[in-house]
């Protein structure tokens, strides 16, 4: 059975003229959003039923690695697979652009993403240019959980 199905949500990237509702989705959800630009807003994916924004995910892309960030679904929405679908959705488009890692802070969802694979790593062995985005460097606290998930097997040695 195809949960998408299930609650009628179509996932893609950010269409033009949606900026602004991804960021209203994400302020509602209580997340940082003052640094996502239009070109970070590139690698979002979004949910939507109909044109109604109802999730959204964030990748900020670092050579082979990747932050996730900015999982957020909409109240009515939630428990019914769509955050699910739309990491997982994140996760494609990673492997399309080459990443091999995906790294992501959380102060509330740490089980949620253990769930789908992610593990605790020390924030300091994050890969420079995951440490110094915006999110590493002030938009998370200390206390926030680092986690880390290998898209690709290791290439053979």
């Amino acid at each position: 059975m195809d949960i998408d199905k299930i609650v009628g949500v179509m996932y893609s990237g950010v269409r033009p003229g949606e900026d602004q509702q991804v960021l209203e989705l994400l302020a509602a959800c209580g997340l940082g959003h003052g640094d996502i630009t239009a070109q970070k807003l590139r690698h979002f994916v979004v949910a939507r039923r109909g044109e109604e924004i109802v999730g959204a995910a964030g990748l900020e892309i670092s050579g082979g690695d990747a932050l996730l960030r900015s999982v957020a679904v909409a109240e009515g929405y939630r428990r019914r697979g769509v955050g699910r679908s739309l990491v997982e959705a994140a996760e494609r488009h990673a492997l399309s652009m080459g990443v091999a890692h995906i790294y992501l802070l959380t102060l509330t969802a740490e089980a949620f993403f253990a769930a789908l694979g992610y593990r605790p790593a020390e924030r300091d062995s994050a890969p420079a240019g995951i440490r110094r985005t915006t999110e590493f460097q002030c938009c998370c606290p200390d206390t926030a959980v680092c986690l880390h998930k290998p898209l690709a097997p290791p290439a053979a040695q």
